[in-house]
């Protein structure tokens, strides 16, 4: 009666070939700048800045601001995150901290706790509030 739903994966992820991978049982401290496909499966602390598509694996853990083009995560992240294009969160994926992106997926059995704004706007510029006809 009901179909199966494939399980989305970081594996099963159409973001291409990666890049550059941060294995497990790496961990860096600082100020990581990147581009192109990359994927993360050890510790990162610090600012990441990423012009491309970032992909935290089950076992990557982030305690950092995030900025990328695209992010999809099934590990865990502490800080806030800006993402200009898709940020996905995957099954088992904890994100704690504020989000802004152009389209948020929140998948079964991921978890968020923080404040959200999505917007298709340039990220880049600053969002006036919104006001009520109150007012």
């Amino acid at each position: 009666m009901f179909r199966s739903r494939k399980k989305a994966t970081t594996d099963s992820l159409s973001y291409g070939k990666v890049e550059t991978l941060i294995g497990e049982g790496t961990q860096i401290k600082g100020s990581f700048q990147s581009s192109g496909v990359v994927r993360v499966d050890g510790f990162l602390e610090g600012t990441i800045e990423h012009d491309g598509d970032l992909i935290i694996g089950p076992t990557g853990r982030i305690q950092a601001t995030v900025k990328a083009r695209s992010l999809a995560m099934a590990g865990e992240i502490q800080g806030d995150v800006e993402v200009a294009e898709k940020l996905e969160l995957l099954p088992g994926a904890h994100l704690k901290g504020d989000v802004r992106c152009g389209h948020l997926v929140i998948h079964e059995g991921a978890r968020f706790h923080g404040r959200s704004l999505m917007s298709e706007a340039d990220l880049s510029t600053p969002q006036q509030p919104v006001r009520s006809q109150e007012e």
